[in-house]
C-alpha cells in the first residue's frame, strides 16, 4: 500500500493525446484521454489516493497445463477480484470514516478513467515496466490494483522515480502479434482484445495467433518471461478461488451454451464475456 498526492497526470497528457490521436482507443471506447488525465474527473473532492497492489499469482495456475486445455489468463482463474477488492476497501473507508467525520471517498478497481498503473507509480509501489503492467520489484507484476480516493490531504509517499527493466526486452521479443512496444501497447493487435475487450473481428494475423497459441481469454506471455516474476509475491488464497472447468477440460468438452457459459462464469470475472464471444473465440482456435 502506499499513498500518493492526486494532482493531475500533465506528464503524461502529451502521451495521451499521441496514443489516442493515433487510434488506439478505438477498441476500447470506455476510455476517454480527458478523464485519464486528471484522478479529480473521477472524484471531484479527490485529494489523496490509497494505492494497494493485491497479488494473485499462485504457483499451481499454469494456463494449458491440463491435457488438451486451451489457456485463460492467471488472473481469470479465481473469484471476480472485483466483488473482492472492492468490499476490503470499503470497509477500510467506513473504518477511516467512523474516525474522520464528514471523510468521503471513492473506490477505484480498474472500472474507473483513472490511471491506476500510475498512480501506483506515484505511490511509490513500482515502476510500469516495458509490458506497460505495473512491476512491483522482487514481489513482480501479478498483482491487481486497487484505489481508495479520500477527500483529505495526507502525507504522500515517496514515488518510484527509477525504471529497472534495464536493457531487457523479454516481454517485447515474446509478443506473438507484436503488440508491445517499449512501454506502449497497442490494443489492435492484443490477444486479450480480442478475447476479452471486444467482439470485434481480428485481424487476419491476430486469428491465426489465436488459433496458434491457443489463448481463449487473455494472455500472461509477457509476464511470464518477465524476470522480475521469476519469483513472485504469491497471491492471497482468496483471490484464488476453486477449481474451474474452463481451465482443466480438454477444449472439445468447454461450454458453449449460453446457461453452461452462465454456470461456469458464475461470480468470475469472465462473467462480462458474453457466450456468444466465448464460442466465436473457440470457433477461431479450433476450427479447421
Amino acid at each position: 500500500m502506499g499513498f500518493a498526492a492526486c494532482d493531475p497526470f500533465d506528464q503524461e497528457r502529451e502521451r495521451l493525446e499521441a496514443w489516442f490521436g493515433e487510434g488506439r482507443g478505438r477498441l476500447l471506447p470506455y476510455l476517454h484521454p480527458g478523464a485519464l488525465g486528471d484522478p479529480r474527473s473521477v472524484f471531484p473532492g479527490a485529494r489523496t489516493a490509497l494505492v494497494g497492489f493485491f497479488p494473485y499469482a499462485r504457483p499451481e495456475a499454469v494456463p494449458g497445463a491440463a491435457p488438451g486445455s486451451l489457456k485463460l489468463s492467471r488472473y481469470l482463474w479465481g473469484p471476480d477480484y472485483h466483488m473482492l477488492l472492492k468490499p476490503r476497501l470499503a470497509r477500510l473507508l467506513e473504518a477511516a470514516q467512523a474516525r474522520w467525520p464528514g471523510l468521503e471517498g471513492r473506490i477505484c478497481v480498474d472500472t474507473a478513467p483513472l490511471l491506476e498503473r500510475q498512480m501506483a507509480v506515484r505511490a511509490g509501489l513500482g515502476w510500469q515496466g516495458k509490458h506497460t503492467l505495473l512491476i512491483a520489484g522482487k514481489d513482480g507484476s501479478w498483482g491487481f490494483l486497487g484505489v481508495l480516493l479520500l477527500s483529505v490531504e495526507l502525507p504522500p509517499d515517496a514515488p518510484f522515480t527509477t525504471d529497472h527493466c534495464g536493457t531487457c526486452t523479454a516481454c517485447l521479443e515474446v509478443c506473438p502479434t507484436g503488440a508491445l512496444v517499449p512501454f506502449r501497447l497497442d490494443p489492435a493487435r492484443c490477444l486479450t482484445t480480442y478475447t476479452v475487450e471486444t467482439e470485434a473481428e481480428p485481424p487476419l494475423e491476430v486469428a491465426a495467433t489465436l488459433k496458434a497459441s491457443r489463448w481463449a481469454a487473455g494472455c500472461d506471455l509477457c509476464q511470464e518471461v518477465c524476470p522480475w516474476n521469476r519469483a513472485p509475491l504469491w497471491g492471497d488464497p482468496a483471490l484464488w478461488g476453486g477449481p474451474s472447468p474452463l481451465h482443466t477440460l480438454p477444449a472439445d468438452r468447454l461450454p458453449r451454451g449460453a446457461a453452461q457459459w452462465r454456470k461456469a462464469t458464475r461470480r468470475t470475472a469472465l462473467r462480462r464475456v458474453r457466450d456468444r464471444h466465448w464460442r466465436a473465440t473457440l470457433a477461431r482456435i479450433l476450427e479447421a
